[in-house]
């Protein structure tokens, strides 16, 4: 009777893992690498929500209906989808050698309705001190519960750096990178390396 319970608890645990793995939201992003004469500055991110998550959140964060956010609503979506996501490092995960680098804030928070569409903008900012020889990381926006599907064009990302930095980037899968194992959904990484010229 024992091992009958554990081969129907094996058999229920295996067909009801693929439900939480699928996405329940999905977003288009896009990333800016930002760099100053001391390094690495943050990742400016642009988020395009899926139509059925933007038309149930403007439901309730458009509180006057207007179809523009003003301030107090900017704050109700900062709160509602970004604060949560906190220790997740805001889906923004930089990667330097074998450890994850910390987000050390978020600035510039920007909610808005394009059309049909709910698109957030803001800065995530990092600090990664610029040296005389390479420094190299790899950038990937995702979540790693694949809870949100998040879609991000590295093939497009951009990247703004001084004068003063030699920076060279290119985007590729995850493949080799153990740390991203982790992650359900496989996403592009954007890989970059910097140094003083």
């Amino acid at each position: 009777m024992n091992n009958l319970l554990w081969v129907l608890c094996l058999i229920l645990l295996i067909g009801v893992a693929p439900v939480f793995a699928h996405p329940h939201v999905f977003v288009d992003s896009k990333i800016k690498v930002v760099f100053n004469e001391r390094g690495l500055a943050g990742i400016h991110n642009r988020w395009v929500f899926d139509e059925l998550y933007s038309t149930a959140m403007a439901s309730s964060g458009d509180a006057d209906g207007d179809g523009k956010i003003s301030a107090t609503e900017n704050d109700w979506f900062y709160k509602t989808i970004m604060a949560p996501n906190q220790e997740k490092n805001y889906f923004n995960y930089v990667l330097l050698g074998s450890k994850f680098v910390k987000i050390s804030r978020l600035d510039n928070f920007k909610a808005s309705l394009q059309g049909s569409r709910l698109v957030l903008e803001f800065d995530a900012k990092f600090e990664i001190p610029v040296t005389a020889d390479y420094t190299m990381f790899v950038v990937v926006v995702s979540d790693p519960t694949n809870y949100i599907q998040m879609t991000t064009d590295m093939e497009n990302a951009d990247v703004d750096a001084p004068d003063e930095l030699d920076v060279d980037f290119f985007d590729d899968g995850l493949d080799g990178l153990v740390l991203f194992r982790s992650f359900v959904f496989a996403p592009q990484g954007l890989f970059l390396r910097f140094k003083k010229k």
